[in-house]
């Protein structure tokens, strides 16, 4: 088994505890210390391996620390396969080795190279080096600093790297980018003319787009706009809480689309009945099956960037091309302390969820309904897209649950 973890303290204590629990099973780790989820999904394939685990903060909670569990191909196990393992943890039906037979533990350090030279080997190059793009990106203090800065420097890119490096200590753990990140890379597009600007999650599996006129990129959007950079012909796999504007792109660009239900991990299994080329989620996670089947931020950026600059157009200009999916919103006013509360609630509604840095989707009933913090203006947005007169109800149900919420909320 292969395990790995982020740069936070809780994060190296659990995986510690949980790889002496391992050995006393018998079981031998080749642990990766400090490494991202897509490097942890590509070694193990690449090792052999039966299984693997990392270890990074939770959402919008700074007292969580989230496991993600690898199959033996590197994607996310199912929920019904989670459900199994929690079975078993819970009936107590894990058996100790004997002295003898106790696992061992082997340490990679090399993982970054082997992991950044075939990332490298993955992009075409040619036109990249050719543009000399500079980018802006969020590490938001991950193991990518690790990683991305000599993958980006490889394909001729110019590269700011933002909160780069382990965090301060005594930081609370975050697993996706804080808003004021967000708007902090916006200001330096504006005024460094970046091609464009990349916020990671913590353990890189998430990537959070702000185009080159400063403006975030809703993580529907920059779907769509991927999309319609797709050759004819090319297959696409989505999630089913994905907005209605992919379909179009689709549609307009002769694309084949399948829309998943369930997590970025059902994707990976969705790419495989229709061999898709790209997996795509509302929530920032881009996959691609012939490199990886788990969502990998640091390759995305890079193919974007391959995308762009092969097609020689901004993506604003893409954004700004998308056609319009109408949508219905009711906003309520909310004071900045108590969003991160309100979008943990709301994902405690639903086990359908998407998540995003500053919004959560999730299902009631057969509506995806957004809810959207905005800081700035003290905001909070409740949505859905208008294709029904029972869409609108929903919304306006959903609504004032959260009102409630937030009256009651302490």
């Amino acid at each position: 088994m292969t395990t790995a973890r982020d740069l936070y303290p809780p994060s190296r204590m659990l995986k510690r505890a949980f790889t002496a629990g391992l050995m006393s099973t018998g079981i031998t780790v080749i642990d990766f210390h400090e490494a991202t989820l897509p490097e942890l999904a590509f070694s193990v394939k690449r090792f052999g391996a039966k299984a693997g685990v990392h270890f990074s903060a939770a959402p919008f909670s700074e007292n969580s620390i989230q496991l993600v569990f690898l199959d033996s191909m590197g994607a996310e196990i199912s929920e019904d396969r989670l459900g199994d393992l929690l079975s078993m943890y819970e009936s107590h039906r894990a058996v100790r080795s004997v002295p003898s037979r106790v696992g061992w533990v082997s340490y990679a350090e090399y993982i970054h190279d082997i992991y950044t030279a075939s990332a490298a080997g993955f992009v075409d190059s040619v036109p990249i080096s050719a543009k000399e793009p500079m980018v802006i990106v969020d590490m938001n203090n991950g193991p990518a600093y690790l990683v991305l800065p000599s993958l980006l420097s490889s394909l001729g890119v110019r590269l700011i790297a933002v909160n780069s490096g382990k965090p301060a200590p005594r930081t609370p753990a975050r697993l996706l980018p804080h808003p004021r990140s967000l708007t902090m890379l916006a200001d330096m597009t504006r005024a460094s003319e970046a091609t464009f600007a990349a916020a990671l999650s913590v353990d890189a599996s998430q990537v959070f787009l702000i185009d080159d006129k400063g403006r975030f990129v809703d993580p529907d959007l920059a779907v769509a706009a991927v999309a319609s950079l797709l050759p004819q012909g090319s297959r696409l796999a989505v999630l089913d809480s994905t907005s209605r504007v992919v379909d179009m792109v689709a549609e307009k660009n002769k694309l084949t689309l399948i829309r998943v239900r369930g997590l970025v991990s059902d994707i990976s299994r969705g790419m495989r009945r229709i061999k898709a080329t790209l997996g795509a989620s509302d929530a920032g996670e881009f996959v691609y099956p012939h490199f990886s089947p788990a969502p990998d931020g640091m390759l995305f950026i890079a193919k974007l960037l391959e995308m762009l600059c092969t097609s020689e157009i901004r993506l604003s200009t893409l954004v700004e091309s998308l056609p319009e999916v109408q949508r219905f919103t009711l906003e309520h006013e909310i004071e900045e302390g108590k969003m991160s509360s309100l979008l943990e609630y709301v994902l405690s509604l639903s086990t359908e969820v998407s998540i995003a840095p500053t919004s959560v989707k999730y299902k009631a009933g057969d509506v995806w309904v957004k809810v959207e913090v905005d800081p700035p203006r003290s905001k909070v947005y409740v949505s859905a897209e208008a294709a029904t007169r029972s869409a609108v109800e929903v919304v306006k149900k959903e609504y004032e649950k959260l009102v409630e919420f937030l009256e009651g909320f302490a």
